[in-house]
């Protein structure tokens, strides 16, 4: 039987984070085209830096070599200074408005990280076959496997507390890449249909349904 179940964990924070990343960007932008045009002012007076004048030459001269020489340096600092913050500006504003997509199909798991909504990137694809436990991340069973310096945690949500509705599911998997213990926030639907193609004994023993821990 084929399942196909998707679901979203997005940001809290979702509309003030799309404002910061909108500012975010007008500044990224802002800095690039100032560290183009330092760029351009470099190449363009390089050659007052690389002018060996003649002790005789006209004083005209000499300030015109020295007028070179000031926007050379002049272009290398905007160059420096705009180019190191739009290139910080870049990747700061990747980590802005970020939320996650979840899609199961018929017992493979697909998880994309998406950046303010336009820009998706795939975090992993887990088989149910590489799943070696389930539950839910307020259990013992959690605190034990991320105490575990063999498992490397990988949290795909972007909220500390889990919105009304949902919990933290946490997924222990084994793959030719080690094991690692990925955290989402989800209904109890997406473990439900994952566990129609897990083996029994994947859900862990402390797990209780959600209706009952309410």
């Amino acid at each position: 039987m084929d399942v196909l179940y998707e679901e979203c964990a997005v940001n809290k924070n979702s509309a003030r984070g799309e404002k910061i990343y909108k500012i975010l960007n007008v500044a990224y932008y802002f800095f690039l085209i100032l560290a183009i045009i330092g760029l351009v002012t470099v190449l363009s007076n390089i050659g007052g830096v690389l002018t060996e004048l003649d002790p005789s030459a006209k004083e005209e001269e000499k300030q015109a070599v020295a007028f070179l020489q000031t926007f050379f340096f002049l272009g290398v600092f905007v160059l420096i200074t705009c180019g190191s913050l739009s290139f910080a500006l870049f990747f700061l504003k990747r980590r802005i408005n970020i939320s996650y997509d979840y899609t199961f199909v018929s017992g493979e798991l697909r998880i994309v990280k998406v950046f303010n909504i336009n820009r998706r990137k795939l975090v992993t694809k887990i088989s149910n076959e590489n799943i070696l436990q389930l539950g839910d991340v307020d259990s013992s069973s959690y605190t034990r496997l991320s105490s575990d310096p063999t498992n490397k945690q990988v949290v795909c949500t972007p909220n500390v507390e889990p919105k009304q509705g949902k919990f933290f599911l946490y997924i222990h998997v084994s793959d030719p890449t080690g094991k690692k213990l990925y955290v989402l926030e989800c209904r109890e639907e997406l473990l439900v249909n994952i566990l129609h193609f897990v083996k029994r004994g994947t859900l862990a023993d402390d797990y209780v349904m959600q209706e009952k821990k309410k």
